[in-house]
Parts: C-alpha cells; structure tokens; sequence
C-alpha cells in the first residue's frame, strides 16, 4: 500500500513554484521544496514519479501566471504599448520566473513562432493593422521585430544588468516601432518582401 501523501500535488507545485520564484529553477529540488514546506523531501517522491514531472508542472503553473498578466493588456488603449510594458513589467518582478520561462523549455526554434504563442500576441498584431493601416502579415512582422528589442531589454532587467526609466522604456520601444512600421510601408515589393511562411 503506498504511502499517505502529507501534501496535496496542488500545494507542493505551489511550494516549488515560491521556490523557484525566490531562488530560480536551479534551486528547486525535492529537498528545498520539502524545506519550503517544514518537512523532508518524501512527499515530493509520493505525490510526483520523479523531479522532471514536478519541474513540467512548476513551468505549467510559471506560465500560467505570466500568461494572465500579460493577457491583461487587452483591456488598455493602445493594448499593443501596455503589452510592451507588461512584458518587462513582469522580467522586472519576477527575474526568475520570467528567465525559466524563456529557457527551461528547449521546444519550439522559430522566434516567428515563440513570439505568436505569448498571450494576446495575436490581439496586438491586429492592433498594429489598424494603427499602421498594414495587412496581418506585415503587422506581424512590426510585431515581431518590436518584440525584439522588448526582449531584449526584459533580459538586461532579469538578468540585473542595467534599468530602465520609463522614458527610456518609451523612447526605446517608440524608436523600435516607428522603425519597423517605416521600413515595412516604405519600402517597395522589390526591395523588402514578407517570406510565404511567415504564417506557419
């Protein structure tokens, strides 16, 4: 007969989740967890098969959170410059949890396709359309590229190697976007085309 959990699975996710939230992924092993809850490393062992199938639920749970605090961006006007903010909002709050996001997992390559599947990524690139009066793949690609540099100054913030004002955060990620808008409307069809599979 196996043994009785002390714990419930919802709550030693929960544990693990604080733990790597405090001290980033590296550090959640069935010992800190058990730490974390005042007892030993077994109810990890009894309510989980191993460490990877608590680690998938912690990422699980990481994303989820992340997934709604980015989502909220679609209620403010412009949704596309409150998702911008969102997104460093949340490396600048949660460094850990924001860099477990975006490494833990080795899956999908394709930065097209990682930048789509962010939350209300798709809301935003329909916001760019009617801003810049573009079609879905061009706006797409606006998208993207601002994502660039977005990213970029999520990981200098997670990583605590510099800061940012919000005025720096304006004129940056305004810099980004009116550059990928200009070089997308201005440009003929000779000189710059949108790659068929930019839609996969």
């Amino acid at each position: 007969m196996p043994p009785k959990a002390k714990f419930t699975r919802e709550e030693i996710v929960s544990a693990a989740l604080e733990v790597a939230r405090s001290k980033g992924i590296e550090a959640v092993t069935a010992r800190e967890v058990g730490n974390y809850l005042g007892t030993s490393s077994s109810p990890v062992f009894v309510a989980f098969k191993n460490m990877d199938e608590l680690l998938n639920e912690v990422y699980n749970s990481a994303v989820k959170e992340y997934s709604d605090y980015i989502a909220d961006s679609v209620k403010y006007t412009p949704a596309f410059k409150q998702f911008g903010f969102r997104l460093i909002e949340f490396a600048s709050t949660q460094p850990n949890l924001f860099k477990m996001i975006y490494k833990y997992r080795q899956g999908e390559k394709s930065y097209s396709k990682m930048i789509m599947s962010i939350p209300a990524a798709d809301f935003c690139v329909q916001t760019v359309m009617e801003q810049a009066q573009v079609n879905y793949e061009n706006a797409r690609l606006i998208f993207e590229e601002v994502l660039l540099a977005g990213l970029g100054i999520c990981y200098m913030i997670a990583d605590n190697k510099c800061t940012f004002t919000e005025q720096d955060l304006n004129k940056y990620l305004g810099i980004a976007y009116r550059g990928a808008v200009l070089t997308v409307t201005t440009l003929n069809e000779d000189e710059y085309a949108v790659h068929p599979s930019i839609n996969n």
